[in-house]
């Protein structure tokens, strides 16, 4: 979702009326890139809490995944 906003193309002037569509489009990108953040942090604690199942290294995974994601953007955009 990221990648189909650059951040050149949004008008940050508080006076005009801007690309409300590209700017609706990165809000939703933000909002399901934190709520995946909350659900890999949910998944994490949950393995690491049960002794039977998958490694807690499969939680640690989606939770740097989806750190490294939004690092990816807020920096290299």
């Amino acid at each position: 979702m990221f990648n189909c906003v650059k951040r050149d193309d949004i008008d940050y002037s508080p006076y005009e009326e801007g690309e409300w569509r590209l700017k609706l489009w990165l809000f939703l990108a933000y909002v399901v890139s934190f709520v995946s953040l909350a659900a890999s942090v949910g998944l994490l604690v949950q393995d690491a809490l049960v002794k039977s199942g998958p490694s807690a290294w499969t939680g640690t995974a989606g939770v740097l995944q989806c750190v490294l994601v939004l690092i990816r953007y807020n920096f290299y955009s």
